[in-house]
């Protein structure tokens, strides 16, 4: 009913009559009323959960866990860097000069900044996981999406994530969840989560910065990932996109296939930061550090120029 109907008098002379038709469409326009409502409330409560249950952060199970975690040495060396080129994204960024990264009395260190919702942490998480299990085993991995606002992408989550390892110290840092939330500030419209330590926002401060991140003009871009003050990635190394309409099943389960865009897109990554990471831990472990992957990754970065 418009604005102008329901502002018309009705005649004096002539009382209105509700027809069963008219009491049919009224009925309808009632119950999708309160549906509207419903998800209205539903969204601005968040109520604990996500507004999608593909969304909702759950515990990886086991298979998942272990198919992340065991990806073929075969298929690590067959990829090297080969993420496909129409999905490329952001190039990692070597930088020299400067001391190790030491958080919580702990160095080497890496240090990975994102969000739940972001679609590019979505992508870039997968080759953080599986580059990490070659370094140690994991605890604590979760399932999730990105937001239903930016693309809803099958991923990882690292909120209460560890990386259990004699090699390298993990921090891992999800500021914002899923969950939208238009009241919340500093999430882009999303419920906040976790917050950096003081020494953790100095890090960032600094080596997130136009000083080391040339066209970071606008603030810190999501994922932001310090390698040791060695190798910095800014943004994902490949386009979120190549994940549409993947399970997190699909996708672990591919990544024996180094035929497999998703697979060599995901391991390319993979390959970046391993490389990174035993340029902080001087080549080691060997294994995985003198495997011919991360020598490619090592050769396409110039870490050992340095």
């Amino acid at each position: 009913m418009s604005p102008r109907t329901q502002s018309r008098m009705l005649s004096p002379h002539r009382p209105s009559r509700l027809t069963p038709t008219l009491i049919a469409w009224l009925s309808v326009g009632l119950v999708v009323l309160v549906i509207a409502i419903l998800v209205v409330v539903k969204i601005s409560s968040g109520g604990g959960q996500t507004t999608s249950s593909h969304q909702a952060v759950l515990p990886a199970s086991p298979p998942l866990v272990r198919e992340v975690s065991t990806v073929p040495a075969t298929v690590f060396n067959a990829v090297g860097v080969g993420i496909p080129s129409q999905f490329t994204g952001d190039i990692p960024i070597v930088i020299g000069g400067q001391p190790p990264l030491t958080l919580h009395g702990k160095t080497p260190t890496m240090m990975y900044y994102g969000a739940e919702y972001c679609p590019y942490c979505a992508a870039e998480r997968w080759g953080i996981a599986v580059a990490l299990a070659r370094f140690g085993s994991w605890h604590g991995l979760d399932t999730t999406a990105s937001g239903l606002l930016d693309g809803d992408y099958s991923t990882l989550s690292f909120r209460r994530a560890k990386l259990v390892s004699s090699f390298i110290n993990v921090v891992p840092i999800e500021t914002c969840t899923n969950i939208v939330d238009p009241g919340a500030s500093g999430c882009n419209g999303y419920r906040p989560l976790q917050s950096p330590t003081p020494a953790e926002q100095a890090a960032l401060s600094r080596y997130a910065s136009p000083a080391f991140v040339p066209d970071n003009t606008e603030g810190i871009s999501f994922p932001f990932i310090d390698v040791d003050n060695r190798v910095l990635f800014s943004g994902s190394t490949y386009q979120p996109a190549l994940l549409t309409g993947l399970t997190q099943s699909e996708i672990a389960r591919g990544l024996t296939d180094p035929t497999n865009p998703v697979t060599q897109a995901v391991v390319g990554t993979a390959n970046y930061l391993s490389a990174a990471v035993c340029a902080g831990t001087h080549g080691a472990p060997t294994t995985v550090c003198t495997s011919p992957g991360v020598r490619a990754a090592d050769a396409a970065l110039r870490l050992s120029d340095g």
